[in-house]
C-alpha cells in the first residue's frame, strides 16, 4: 500500500516501495545529467512499484521528448491508468506532474509549463519539475523562463547539495540565452568544477563561446573536454557546436569531416540528432560546400518520420534536409501539412513565425531567394516562437544574407552584414565569405 515518502532531494511522493523510489531518483538524475538510461530506469521503477505514479508520469515525459505524434500517443496510454488527481492548492506532487504531462501530450505546452511552475512553487527542490519546465521553455522559445525558472529556486539548493552543480549548469544556459555571458560562463564553470561530465554545463559554455565569437577558445574547450561528455546521448549536439566554430573559422572541410565522423556517424532517427545534422548541412551549403549526397541520405533517413506535424521546429529542419536533397515536392508537403494545425502550442508557433520559416527555407532551396528575403525580413523578430536557441535560429540571419546576395540586393546585404558584425565583431570574415559564396561582391560592403 502506498504511503508518503521522500525522494533523494527531500520532495514528497507517493510510493509503496522505497527501493523503487531510489530507482526512479537515479533515472531522473540520469535525465538531468543527460547520461545513463532514463527510460530503462523509469520502466524498472514502474515494474518494482505499480503504485508509484510519478514513475509512470516520468516515463510519459520521456516519450514526449520525442516530439512526435507517436510519442504523444504513447504518453497518453501510459497516463490513462492514473485516472483523475485533485489539482487544488493542497494537491499532491503527482497531481501537478500529471496535469503537466497530460497537457504536453495534448499539445498544450504552455499549460504544461504553467503546471510545472506551480509544482516548483510548492516544492522548489522538485528537480524533475525544473528539468521538464526548462526543456519545455526551450521548445517554446521562452528565453526569460529558461533563466528565471532556475533563479526562483536557487536558494533552495545550497552549494553543499550533491545536485547543486546541475542547477548551476541549468542556470548558465538560461543566463546565456538572455545575453548575460559573463554570469553564464561563471555558472557553467562552477558546474564543471563540481562535475566535468555535466554535459548541459558544457553545452551552456559552448553557447557562450558561439555568441561572443570566441571561436578558437570554443574549439579548444570542446576538443579538450570531449572525453568527459562524448558518451552522453547529448554528445551530437556538442559536436554540432564544434562544427559551427569550424565553419565560421573558414574550416569547412573540417566541419564536413566532423559531420561524417561525429554528427552523423550513426543514422539516428531521433529528432534531436536530425535537427543538428540538417542544420549543419544547411550552413555548409550556404558557405559553398556541396552536401547533396549527404542531404539525400539524411532525407531518406527521415522520410518516414515526417507525418503528423507535432513540433514545427522539427519540420523546419526537415524542410532544410529535403530542400538540400532536391526533393522540393516533399519539402512542399511538409509546408502544406503545417497550414492547418490543431495542437495549441504548435499552431501558435506556426501562426507567429513557423509557417513563414518553412515557406522561406523551401523557397530558398528551390531557387527563389527573393521570396525568402521578403518572408525572413518580416518574421525575424518573432522567430523565437518556434523554439530553439539563439545559436540554432542564427541560421535565419545567415540564410537571409545569402538570399540577399543571390537576389542581387547589394544594399540589403550590406545592411545585414553590418548589423551582424556590430553584434559579433569576430564574425566579419565569415560574413564576407558567406556573401562571396552566394554571388555577392566584397565591394557591396563599402559605405
Amino acid at each position: 500500500m502506498s504511503e508518503i515518502r521522500v525522494d533523494r532531494w527531500g520532495v514528497p511522493l507517493q510510493a509503496a516501495d522505497g527501493g523503487a523510489v531510489g530507482v526512479l531518483d537515479q533515472a531522473i538524475e540520469d535525465l538531468v545529467g543527460l547520461t545513463g538510461d532514463p527510460v530503462g530506469g523509469a520502466e524498472a521503477a514502474i515494474a518494482a512499484d505499480g503504485e508509484l505514479a510519478l514513475a509512470r508520469i516520468f516515463r510519459a515525459y520521456l516519450a514526449l521528448y520525442a516530439t512526435t505524434a507517436a510519442g504523444a500517443a504513447e504518453a497518453r496510454q501510459l497516463l490513462e491508468p492514473l485516472g483523475p488527481f485533485d489539482a487544488g492548492p493542497a494537491a499532491p506532487r503527482e497531481a501537478r506532474h500529471l496535469a503537466a504531462a497530460r497537457a504536453w501530450a495534448d499539445g498544450d505546452w504552455h499549460a504544461a509549463t504553467r503546471a510545472l511552475r506551480r509544482a516548483l512553487v510548492a516544492n522548489p527542490r522538485d528537480l524533475l519539475a525544473l528539468k521538464i519546465a526548462q526543456d519545455l521553455s526551450f521548445f517554446l522559445g521562452d528565453r526569460r523562463e529558461l533563466r528565471d525558472l532556475v533563479a526562483r529556486v536557487l536558494p533552495a539548493w545550497p552549494e553543499t547539495d550533491p545536485a547543486w552543480g546541475f542547477l548551476q549548469g541549468m542556470y548558465a544556459f538560461g543566463l546565456e540565452e538572455n545575453a548575460d555571458y559573463r554570469a553564464a560562463e561563471d555558472a557553467a564553470r562552477r558546474a564543471l568544477a563540481r562535475d566535468p561530465r555535466d554535459v548541459w554545463a558544457v553545452h551552456a559554455l559552448a553557447h557562450v563561446f558561439e555568441m561572443e565569437g570566441s571561436l578558437p577558445a570554443g574549439v579548444a574547450f570542446l576538443t579538450s573536454s570531449a572525453p568527459d561528455w562524448r558518451d552522453s546521448y547529448f554528445a551530437v549536439h556538442n559536436w554540432w557546436h564544434l562544427g559551427l566554430y569550424l565553419l565560421e573559422l573558414g574550416r569547412a572541410d573540417d566541419a564536413l569531416a566532423l559531420y561524417d565522423e561525429r554528427v552523423r556517424a550513426v543514422s539516428s532517427t531521433e529528432w534531436l540528432d536530425i535537427v543538428d545534422a540538417a542544420a549543419l548541412l544547411w550552413r555548409l551549403a550556404l558557405y559553398g560546400t556541396d552536401v547533396t549526397s549527404r542531404a539525400v541520405t539524411l532525407a531518406t533517413d527521415i522520410r518516414d518520420l515526417v507525418g503528423t506535424p507535432t513540433y514545427i521546429f522539427n519540420d523546419w529542419h526537415a524542410v532544410m534536409a529535403f530542400g538540400l536533397a532536391g526533393d522540393h515536392a516533399r519539402a512542399a508537403q511538409v509546408v502544406a501539412a503545417n497550414r492547418d494545425l490543431t495542437a495549441p502550442a504548435n499552431r501558435q508557433a506556426a501562426e507567429r513565425a513557423g509557417h513563414g520559416l518553412l515557406t522561406a527555407f523551401s523557397a530558398f532551396a528551390d531557387g527563389e531567394p527573393r521570396t525568402a528575403v521578403d518572408l525572413l525580413l518580416d518574421l525575424r523578430s518573432d522567430a523565437h516562437a518556434v523554439g530553439g536557441s539563439h545559436a540554432q535560429r542564427d541560421v535565419i540571419d545567415l540564410t537571409l544574407i545569402a538570399a540577399a546576395a543571390r537576389s542581387g540586393q547589394a544594399g540589403l546585404a550590406r545592411a545585414l552584414v553590418t548589423e551582424r558584425v556590430a553584434r559579433k565583431p569576430p564574425a566579419e570574415p565569415s560574413a564576407r565569405a558567406l556573401l562571396a559564396a552566394n554571388g555577392g561582391d566584397d565591394t557591396w560592403l563599402t559605405w
